[in-house]
């Protein structure tokens, strides 16, 4: 009497949970989703390597077209840009594989500072970080 008692309640939960789990998924995303994609989007992405930086003298709009110009002229191709409360950032790949940020963070209002940073560390990491901060040091200069 027992075990018949047990298998009705045991048959009854689990058609229960198989109701539960067979409802069609939501195709609206939800407002927290929605959130943390736009803070996805504000926030610098970070590359490990390393680095160099110097001081222009110009807008940051024509900081990073330089950038741009650059970055393409290197076979870099441009991945994402964005903003974010530091500044402007460009982030791309290299023919290597390499990630490849550029920062443009203001100091004051017309002067800014320029981070490059390549993926790596290696001998190819290195050549290719003195490449691409001196053509840009020289492009925006």
């Amino acid at each position: 009497m027992k075990t018949k008692s047990n298998r009705r309640v045991n048959t009854i939960l689990i058609l229960c949970l198989v109701l539960a789990g067979c409802r069609e998924p939501s195709t609206k995303p939800s407002e927290l989703g929605e959130q943390m994609k736009r803070e996805m989007t504000l926030a610098t992405p970070t590359v490990g390597g390393p680095s160099r930086e110097f001081s222009v003298e110009k807008k940051p709009a024509d900081i990073a077209t330089a950038a741009q110009t650059v970055l393409e002229e290197a076979g870099v191709r441009i991945v994402r840009e964005g903003t974010s409360d530091a500044g402007r950032w460009l982030l791309g790949k290299s023919l290597a594989d390499r990630s490849v940020l550029v920062q443009i963070l203001p100091i004051y209002p017309g002067r800014s500072t320029v981070k490059v940073t390549v993926e790596g560390a290696d001998a190819l990491t290195r050549e290719l970080l003195n490449r691409l901060s001196a053509d840009l040091e020289h492009r925006v200069r």
